[in-house]
């Protein structure tokens, strides 16, 4: 089996200049051989299905407005028995993306939290709309899915005393002492 290791394994790349001021719709769906690919990439068992329905417009700044919904069925493994949990996945994205600009010099990087994100760069004018889709599913995904029903075998689980509630009780204060030291 041919190993992979980039999302771009779907890919459906658009030339970015053809993205006008009216927004299109362009519906994507993964192939069986795809959807193999990127599942060994997103370390899933399987996907069985993946579409995605995207709207793409040139905003007046320039930038190009992405937004879309996916829709997939994915069978994960469950971090308790590591039997097969299917699951469907349903997700609605924004992004915008615009000329790649030079990485600023670390001295020069002001982070605003209030501010949204930058664009995502445009590479070699063109932007991969599947390589967005897959990127989105995996941040999709439960990162810890469980089978319903799913207990951790009897023989792993701690024993009384190893663990604390998750209140104070039996705890330490990280800073009991300080006020000792304000004289």
């Amino acid at each position: 089996m041919e190993q992979y290791s980039d999302i771009t394994v779907f890919s459906r790349e658009i030339e970015a200049a053809s993205v006008s001021a009216r927004a299109t719709e362009r519906r994507i769906e993964a192939k069986p051989d795809e959807r193999a690919a990127l599942a060994e990439v997103l370390d899933l068992r399987a996907i069985d299905r993946l579409t995605a329905t995207l709207w793409l417009r040139r905003l007046a700044s320039g930038l190009i407005e992405v937004k879309g919904e996916l829709e997939g069925e994915v069978v994960q493994t469950c971090v308790v028995t590591l039997e097969p949990v299917p699951a469907t996945v349903r997700e609605s994205f924004r992004l915008t993306f615009g000329d790649a600009e030079p990485e600023p010099a670390l001295d020069e990087i002001d982070i605003h939290f209030d501010d949204s994100d930058p664009p995502e760069p445009i590479e070699d004018g063109k932007i991969d709309l599947g390589a967005l889709v897959a990127e989105q599913l995996s941040l999709a995904l439960d990162p810890y899915p469980r089978k319903e029903g799913a207990e951790i075998p009897q023989e792993y689980a701690p024993k009384p005393g190893e663990v604390t509630d998750i209140g104070t009780a039996g705890r330490r204060k990280p800073f009991e002492g300080l006020d000792k030291l304000k004289k």
